[in-house]
């Protein structure tokens, strides 16, 4: 009753009030009844407009009522499409990785198990190959130019090579770490050239040039070689194992334009 008398301010007394309306067909504990409800119902009806602001609230709307007319079998037909394609997206996704790890170097993938360390190793082992190749770009520019400090030395043999009936072997240092081998061998029976590039192969050196020419009756084969490792090359040891290599291998015959263009 306290909320009623809010609403409905009484500035008398309750006779007052009957005075000055007058209900001629209710009686006063009537009255009193009948404005209960109109209370009740008021309070109802503010609750369900949202309170004082007088606006009702609006409900919020679910995802059934948006879609009133759409196809529940075109719903589940596009959640098939799309779970087609994210399997699909997957299967390519696993394979380019099978790939991807498949070309890194396994001293790259020791120890790392997750995607995102084998892709972080990819990026890691392609700068390290851009370095590689970088340092390798600089060897064979620097190697060039040893060709051609060398170039003199190599096309004009002492004079104990010309005319020798057998095979002379030179080991000199070049440049830098660089060691150049001549051999003198006859052009009849003479030293093959692949047996020497093997022997050097074995001993751990990179051929970085090779030259073979006429002179007289006999091929000189100028070889530039540096050890793989970047260790020094002792001449005098190496020479000595080119000699014995002369001493053992088999003998072929050269053709002259075969060995130029060799």
């Amino acid at each position: 009753m306290d909320y009623v008398s809010s609403m409905f301010s009484f500035d008398q007394n309750t006779d007052d009030l009957f005075e000055t309306f007058s209900f001629p067909n209710f009686q006063p504990d009537e009255l009193l009844q009948v404005l209960s409800e109109d209370t009740d119902l008021l309070i109802n009806k503010t609750n369900n407009w949202g309170g004082s602001g007088g606006r009702r609230r609006k409900a919020p709307e679910t995802a059934s009522g948006t879609n009133k007319d759409e196809n529940p079998g075109d719903n589940k037909k596009k959640k098939i499409i799309h779970r087609d394609l994210e399997r699909q997206r997957r299967q390519e996704m696993t394979t380019l990785y099978g790939t991807l790890r498949s070309l890194l170097p396994p001293e790259y993938l020791k120890g790392k198990r997750s995607m995102s360390d084998h892709m972080n190793q990819a990026v890691k082992y392609i700068k390290d190959m851009q370095n590689r190749i970088g340092e390798f770009s600089e060897k064979r520019d620097e190697l060039k130019r040893l060709s051609n400090s060398c170039s003199s030395t190599s096309f004009a043999p002492p004079k104990c090579l010309r005319g020798c009936p057998e095979d002379t072997v030179i080991v000199r240092p070049c440049m830098g770490a660089s060691v150049e081998v001549v051999i003198s061998t006859a052009m009849r029976q003479g030293l093959p050239l692949s047996s020497v590039l093997q022997a050097l192969i074995a001993e751990g050196l990179s051929i970085f040039n090779c030259i073979s020419t006429k002179v007289d009756q006999m091929l000189l084969h100028t070889i530039v070689s540096e050890a793989s490792d970047g260790r020094v090359i002792d001449p005098s040891e190496l020479q000595q194992k080119l000699e014995d290599l002369t001493l053992h291998s088999p003998r072929v015959d050269f053709d002259f334009d075969v060995a130029n263009g060799s």
